[in-house]
Parts: C-alpha cells; structure tokens; sequence
C-alpha cells in the first residue's frame, strides 16, 4: 500500500528495511516535505509507533511543486508516479 510520511526537516524520519520512497514533494505548511512511501500494514504501523507522521492515502491525485504526482486508485493498493497532470473525468 501506499501511504505519505511527513518530514519535518530535523533529517530523514525513522523508516525501515522494508519500506520504499516512491515520491516526495514540498508541503511547507504541513511538513518540510512529504514521502510518498510503499510498505505493509506492520511497516505502517511500525512508524507511527516510532513517532512518524503518517497520512493515509485515498483514491485520488496528489500533485507536487512541478506539474507531475502520484495518482492513487483501488484503496491505495496501486499508484502511479506521473511527471505530467493527471485529469480525472468519471465516466459513470
């Protein structure tokens, strides 16, 4: 699943072996910067516990400072990194 780790810029947040940094892009008013991470359910979890601010993803767009994102669908079970706008259109 993916998931958002927020860095509030005294240095990389504590992560673990089994996590993977997909994305990242600046969120001043929220966190120096934000993470876009991949890992488990446990790997989640065990962040929050070592004190990290995690935000959960839902199906959507989360754009970054340079015209690209992350498009999340299935209940953040897939995820595409895009250097380009991603224009949802429901097709109903």
């Amino acid at each position: 699943m993916i998931f958002i780790l927020r860095e509030d810029g005294d240095g990389f947040p504590r992560v673990g072996a089994d996590l993977r940094v997909v994305h990242s892009r600046r969120h001043p008013p929220l966190a120096e910067r934000e993470l876009f991470c991949v890992g488990s359910e446990g790997v989640l979890q065990g962040l929050r516990e070592a004190g990290n601010v995690i935000v959960c993803v839902h199906d959507g767009w989360y754009p970054d400072e340079l015209g690209g994102g992350v498009a999340v669908w299935g209940n953040a079970r897939y995820w595409e990194v895009r250097s380009t706008p991603f224009d949802v259109v429901d097709q109903g």
